[in-house]
């Protein structure tokens, strides 16, 4: 079975305060790399989030579309990504191909570097170009030797042949940093709709944010900061006091330096220095043991954690115990978390419920946001989508 492409990409994006609209644009036109860039395509929106993919025995490529089955490739493909709207994938022949809509295009005949769709947008690169789509438009954002960061609404990238950092958002390209030739930035992070770094000008800690960089702590030292959705976690270690930048306001949530944390899309788990286990949500602390928890993982609304050996879930402000023994394999995204039993059935927990899903005895289980896979045995597939079973 074809690999599923996910994290492929890193560090990329700036600062500087951004002046009207018109204004950049023509900035970066005529400054960067812009000019004569943009181009049409019939491409991913941000309606829906109904897309799967699997491989039939003869490894021929299905594309699963909101309740249709469609057979993209007869032969096998290299490569795939789902996102929320469309599919990018490497063909047998090593073209990268998109699925939008009902319709298959190629984008490119040329081996790329690297690919990812995401829940808004997607993005690849080859040979020192990068290119996003979105919206029904590709924007090429660099042609010349970028590193970026990419996440569900925006990407981040730097350009070192002309010292700029810089982030494309909803269908502009803002300048964040600019002319910092022999600096060296640091610590660029993006989360769904946050961009953070550390300023190599001023060493302020700062964040793109809904189309804006705002300052969240001046003269910030250290390397501990998250980004997740509307929330920026970080610890200065000036001060070793834990923060939180949510929704534009900063909130003060522990004094002393915590053992650890995660952020997810507005919410941020963490063990304190006491090793008790609290979340942050909806601008407040909930501590949920006053122990440390055997593990602990966010994935965008939903926090997994072990509990003494039990199997247990926070979701919108509750706890939920789903096994008395921890799984050996999980899946979680969006609001959903997939499971083998002990007995091998696969057991979902979506929206707060808990239920056996199938008592088949399946090979493999893949879950892309709300979305169930499942691989019964020679790549004889079953989709889980909305309560019915295809």
């Amino acid at each position: 079975m074809a690999s599923i492409e996910r994290g492929l990409f890193r560090p990329g994006a700036g600062t500087q305060l951004r002046d009207s609209a018109t204004h950049i644009i023509i900035y970066l036109m005529t400054r960067l790399l812009l000019s004569g860039l943009f181009f049409l395509l019939p491409v991913c929106s941000i309606s829906g989030q109904h897309l799967a993919a699997f491989e039939d025995n003869q490894n021929r490529f299905y594309i699963f579309d909101d309740g249709v089955v469609t057979q993209a490739e007869y032969l096998p493909v290299k490569s795939y990504s789902i996102g929320g709207a469309c599919i990018l994938y490497v063909d047998s022949r090593n073209h990268l191909k998109m699925y939008y809509n009902g319709s298959i295009s190629t984008l490119e005949v040329n081996s790329v570097a690297a690919y990812q769709a995401f829940d808004f947008l997607a993005v690849y690169s080859f040979a020192g170009v990068v290119r996003i789509i979105e919206n029904g438009a590709i924007t090429t954002v660099s042609t010349n030797a970028v590193q970026y960061e990419a996440e569900d609404s925006l990407v981040a990238f730097y350009d070192r042949s002309r010292a700029l950092l810089a982030v494309y958002y909803q269908n502009t390209v803002s300048a964040l940093e600019d002319g910092i030739a022999g600096r060296s930035y640091s610590g660029l992070v993006c989360g769904d709709n946050i961009v953070a770094y550390v300023s190599s000008i001023t060493d302020d800690l700062k964040a793109f944010y809904q189309g804006e960089v705002v300052v969240v702590e001046p003269y910030f030292s250290g390397t501990r900061y998250q980004a997740g959705k509307d929330i920026l976690v970080y610890l200065n270690d000036s001060d070793q006091k834990l923060k939180v930048f949510y929704r534009r306001s900063v909130y003060e949530l522990e004094d002393f330096a915590p053992v650890s944390f995660q952020a997810g899309d507005g919410i941020v788990a963490y063990i304190d220095h006491t090793g008790a286990f609290k979340i942050f949500s909806n601008g407040r602390i909930t501590e949920i043991s006053g122990f440390a928890p055997d593990f602990y993982r966010v994935y965008d609304r939903i926090v997994v954690f072990g509990e003494q050996g039990y199997f247990k879930a926070w979701y919108k402000d509750n706890v939920y115990n789903l096994e008395n023994y921890i799984p050996s394999e999980w899946h979680a995204e969006w609001n959903s978390i997939v499971y083998r039993d002990i007995n091998r059935n696969v057991k979902v927990f979506r929206d707060g419920k808990h239920e056996v899903l199938t008592y088949d005895l399946i090979e493999d289980i893949q879950l892309y946001r709300d979305i169930i896979v499942v691989n019964k045995g020679m790549n004889n597939y079953n989709v889980y989508y909305k309560d019915r079973r295809y």
